[in-house]
């Protein structure tokens, strides 16, 4: 079976600080990008025990480095690379399951940890009428290729998020927010499970998404596809209000139309 993974970083167990951590110039971004390929090494590992024969993964944190340090790369795990974080690039129909791993919720979301969605500059979403952050719309990208969303790894809040869309996926939760209001990217209180801990449940957790591979459904919108955005100011609406076939709703929102996720 032909698995794709989509990676993150700030969903990763003991990152929850944006700016030291996730920032490719911060001073413990070494160590968050080892803590990130430690656990996709442990998605590998338990995916293989659970009948995969081809993992490609990508890196969704950028581009070169991006949030996975290639040297310490499972062997058998493929990685994409110099794509930037425009989408899941090389996924299509010959997959048979999208696993998610270090995600975080969208934008506005509480007792989160650095939630977000897409970038600092956008505080909401919606395909279709349908509020979503990454972990959504890669849900959704999967689904237009026919590919179920099998296994979620991250913060409690980014793992529920993942079940209000599809109920029976294989959730991992490494991390908790425990602030009671939205702090965004900004560093906030959090219980995190130890590194080892959380690989040691992302394997088990992954071994136990494979046997879900086949029975759940991809989560699908049917196209076309509204993709409506809203920005914090009204300087980002007015940059890509410029874009082709770009709507202008209002002075802070834009919707575009298209039959392709990915090229959206």
């Amino acid at each position: 079976m032909k698995i794709y993974v989509i990676c993150d970083l700030e969903g990763v167990a003991g990152v929850v600080d944006h700016r030291q951590q996730c920032w490719f110039d911060g001073e413990y971004y070494k160590q968050a990008r080892k803590l990130a390929t430690l656990e996709l090494n442990a998605l590998v590992e338990g995916a293989l025990e659970g009948g995969a024969t081809e993992i490609v993964a990508w890196d969704g944190h950028g581009n070169f480095p991006g949030g996975l340090d290639v040297e310490l790369l499972h062997p058998e795990c493929k990685l994409v690379m110099g794509a930037g974080d425009g989408g899941p690039a090389g996924l299509d129909a010959s997959f048979d399951a999208v696993f998610q791993l270090g995600l975080h919720s969208m934008a506005g979301t509480t007792r989160a940890v650095l939630s977000h969605s897409f970038m600092p500059d956008i505080t909401a979403c919606w395909i279709n009428g349908l509020k979503v952050g990454e972990i959504g719309m890669n849900c959704a990208t999967a689904g237009q290729f026919g590919v179920p969303t099998v296994f979620i790894s991250g913060d409690r809040a980014a793992v529920e998020e993942a079940r209000a869309l599809v109920p029976d996926i294989e959730g991992v939760i490494v991390k908790e927010g425990i602030a009671s209001e939205a702090r965004g990217l900004a560093q906030a209180p959090m219980i995190s499970l130890s590194p080892q801990k959380a690989c040691t449940l992302i394997r088990e957790g992954a071994r136990r998404a494979m046997t879900k591979v086949g029975t759940l459904e991809p989560f699908c919108i049917q196209p076309p596809y509204h993709v409506r955005t809203e920005f914090t100011e009204a300087k980002f609406a007015d940059e890509n209000a410029k874009r082709p076939n770009v709507k202008r709703i209002d002075a802070v929102t834009i919707e575009v139309e298209g039959a392709d996720l990915l090229s959206m």
